[in-house]
């Protein structure tokens, strides 16, 4: 039986040259995103193989693909790393008991998209079954790639905390510094422009499949 579904593939940018120090804060710190994208849906799914590379998987809630990339990218990238992402969208037509081993249109429009970024030198794609709406997902995920290349830490920091729903308020009580400068960190990571592709992702979805 097919299932709709978001297919998230991921690779950790230059992991061979990761100390052992950096490689167990790394895997530490990608369980502790995965389980900020399991808080908005308990379904989520993820496995890492490889060592450096990980799939995921959103069968119920697959409007929180992009979010959830965000969040790990985010998440990773306070901690210095980062983080190379493909999404696609389409049928599961095979579930096997790992997530790696299955397959689908979901799989063929991931897995295979993030070759393709790194020929680009491109942080995140988003592929679907229709070609002209990629066209478009084309361009926003430049812009998402050309957004992500350029954060700092601090200001990676300041989009997770907006991602997982707190206000510049509470986030600012909660790093310790002043609302302005949550603001300031917001504004030049690009947040504004985040919110937008965010929402027309989720405006998008239920025609990705």
């Amino acid at each position: 039986m097919k299932k709709q579904a978001a297919v998230i593939t991921g690779d950790i940018i230059q992991s061979s040259l990761l100390k052992a120090s950096q490689r167990k804060r790394l895997q530490q710190t990608l369980e502790q995103a995965f389980n900020m994208v399991k808080s908005k849906d308990a379904t989520f799914k993820a496995e890492q193989f490889r060592g450096d590379s990980f799939q995921a998987v959103l069968i119920e809630r697959p409007g929180n693909a992009l979010l959830g990339c965000l969040i790990v990218a985010a998440r990773l990238r306070k901690e210095n790393f980062k983080v190379r992402l493909a999404i696609g969208t389409g049928d599961i037509t095979f579930s096997a008991k790992n997530i790696v081993t299955s397959d689908g249109t979901a799989f063929q429009h991931s897995g295979p998209y993030l070759d393709e970024l790194k020929k680009k030198n491109g942080l995140i794609s988003i592929v679907t079954p229709h070609p002209a709406m990629n066209q478009e997902w084309e361009i926003h995920s430049q812009v998402l790639s050309y957004l992500l290349e350029r954060w700092s830490a601090l200001q990676a920091e300041a989009v997770l905390e907006q991602l997982n729903g707190l206000t510049q308020a509470q986030a600012a009580e909660k790093l310790k510094i002043k609302q302005p400068a949550v603001h300031q960190r917001l504004q030049a990571a690009g947040w504004h422009v985040i919110v937008l592709i965010i929402n027309r992702f989720g405006q998008h979805i239920p025609s990705m499949f």
